[in-house]
C-alpha cells in the first residue's frame, strides 16, 4: 500500500531561487518534448515511447546545456515521464489533450528513486544539486520511501514522500455484524446523513471566505497585468484558496477517522460528480463539499485501518423506500420521505442512508467466495444497485431522467 507524507520545508533564499529556476527549466523541457512528440507524429506517423522521451531529455541535458546540467538527471527523466503520462491519459479517455505548460502552473519536481537523503535526527533533507534543506517532521513516517516530490504552493515549499507499507490484515467482510455497517448519504443541507439518524454538519468553508475572494477578484482587473501590485493580489488569492483547501481537508480527515472508529464497513453512493456539476444551481455547493475527495479518502482509510468500504449505485436511492423498496417519487425540494405503501415517514436523507446500508448488506451476504472484501474502487463486478430489485414499469415513469 502506498502512502503520502507531506512536510513543510524551509530552503534558504539561494536554494529557493535554485528550485524556482529548476522549475522554469523543467517547464521549458516539458513543452519541448511535447511539441517534438506531436511533430514526429504529424510528419512521420511516429509515436515516441517513454524510453524515447527519456533519451531525448537526457540528450538535451548532455549536449552542452549548462542550464539542465544543474538539475539531477533523474529529475530530468521524470519530466519525460510526465509527458508520456499526459498523452497516455488522453488516449485512455481520462484527460484532455496535453497543452503547453505555463511556468506559473508547473509547481513540482520529482526525485523518482535517488538524489535525496533524509536525516531524522537533524531534521535536514539533502537534495542533489540543491543542498541541505531544513524540514519540519511533524509526524513519524512509516514504510520504505519510494519517491520524493518537492512542491511549491503559494510561497511555501513542501516535501512529499511516497512510502510503501504492508496493508494491515482485516477480517472478511462477511463476518462483520450489521451494527458495524454504516450507510451514508451525502447531501448539501447536511454534509452527510447516517443510517442511525446522526448527521454531519458542513461548515461551508468556501462560503465563509467568499466575500474576501470577491473583494480581491474585483481589485485584480484594476491593476496592470504583470505589475508588482497585480502579483501581490494573485498571491493573496492563492493563499486564501489554499487556506480553504486545508480547512476542507482537515474537516474530512477528522470526520473520516471518527466514522471508522465506530464502524468496520462504510457504504457510500458512487456519485457521478461531473454530471452533477452541470447543474449551475448546485455547482458551487458541490465543489465546496468535495464529495469525490471524501469518497477517495473513505477508500484509502479503509485500506490503511484494515476496514472495508463499499460503493453502491446511486440510482433510485432518493426515490425508493428503504423499507418496502416501492417507488416514491419526490422533487429535489421535498426533504421528507412519506411512503404511501408501508406508511414509513422520515427525512429524505435518512431514507437514502438506510437504503444504501441495505444495498451494502445485500451485496455482502451474496458474496461467495469473498475476493477482496469489496473495498476496491476498481472492482470489475457491478456495483450493488436497485435496478434489479424493482419492477421495470416504474423505471420509465421516473421524472428524474
Amino acid at each position: 500500500m502506498l502512502s503520502a507524507y507531506k512536510y513543510r520545508t524551509y530552503p534558504t533564499r539561494e536554494q529557493g531561487m535554485r528550485l524556482k529556476r529548476n522549475l522554469s527549466l523543467l517547464c521549458k523541457l516539458y513543452n519541448e518534448l511535447r511539441d517534438e512528440k506531436i511533430r514526429r507524429y504529424k510528419e512521420n506517423g511516429e509515436s515516441l515511447t517513454q524510453t524515447d522521451l527519456r533519451a531525448m531529455a537526457l540528450g538535451k541535458r548532455r549536449n552542452n546545456n549548462d542550464n539542465l546540467q544543474t538539475i539531477f538527471s533523474q529529475v530530468v527523466q521524470n519530466t519525460a515521464d510526465r509527458v508520456h503520462s499526459a498523452f497516455k491519459n488522453y488516449l485512455g479517455g481520462r484527460a484532455r489533450f496535453p497543452k503547453n505548460k505555463r511556468y506559473s502552473k508547473y509547481r513540482s519536481l520529482t526525485y523518482p528513486q535517488f538524489g535525496f537523503q533524509l536525516n531524522n535526527q537533524t531534521s535536514r533533507l539533502y537534495l542533489a544539486k540543491i543542498g541541505s534543506l531544513r524540514i519540519f517532521l511533524h509526524r513519524a513516517m512509516r514504510g520504505e520511501i519510494r519517491r520524493l516530490s518537492i512542491k511549491y504552493e503559494a510561497g511555501e515549499w513542501y516535501a512529499i514522500f511516497i512510502t510503501k507499507t504492508e496493508a494491515p490484515e482485516r477480517p472478511p467482510v462477511e463476518i462483520v455484524p450489521d451494527e458495524k455497517i454504516s450507510g451514508i448519504d451525502l447531501g448539501f443541507e447536511k454534509f452527510a446523513a447516517l443510517d442511525n439518524g446522526a448527521s454531519i454538519e458542513y461548515p461551508k468553508f468556501l462560503r465563509q471566505s467568499e466575500e474576501k475572494i470577491k473583494r480581491l477578484q474585483r481589485r485584480l482587473p484594476r491593476r496592470q497585468r504583470g505589475s508588482k501590485r497585480w502579483k501581490q493580489i494573485c498571491f493573496s488569492l492563492a493563499k486564501l484558496h489554499l487556506h480553504v483547501k486545508r480547512q476542507r481537508d482537515d474537516f474530512q480527515n477528522k470526520e473520516m477517522a471518527e466514522l471508522y472508529k465506530k464502524n468496520d464497513v462504510l457504504v457510500l453512493e458512487g456519485l457521478n460528480v461531473q454530471n452533477m456539476l452541470r447543474n449551475h444551481n448546485l455547482a458551487k455547493s458541490m465543489a465546496d463539499a468535495s464529495f469525490c475527495k471524501f469518497i477517495r479518502k473513505a477508500h484509502f482509510k479503509a485500506e490503511m485501518l484494515g476496514k472495508h468500504f463499499i460503493m453502491v449505485d446511486p440510482w433510485g436511492t432518493t426515490q425508493f423506500c428503504y423499507n418496502c423498496l416501492e417507488w416514491v417519487p419526490k422533487a429535489l425540494s421535498e426533504r421528507q420521505h412519506h411512503c404511501s405503501h408501508c406508511g414509513e415517514k422520515l427525512q429524505r436523507d435518512l431514507n437514502s442512508a438506510k437504503l444504501a446500508k441495505r444495498l451494502g448488506i445485500l451485496s455482502i451476504r451474496r458474496r461467495s467466495p469473498p475476493s477482496d472484501g469489496g473495498s476496491s474502487l476498481a472492482e470489475p463486478k457491478p456495483l450493488p444497485s436497485l435496478r434489479g430489485m424493482v419492477s421495470q414499469g416504474v423505471e420509465a415513469g421516473s421524472h428524474r431522467f
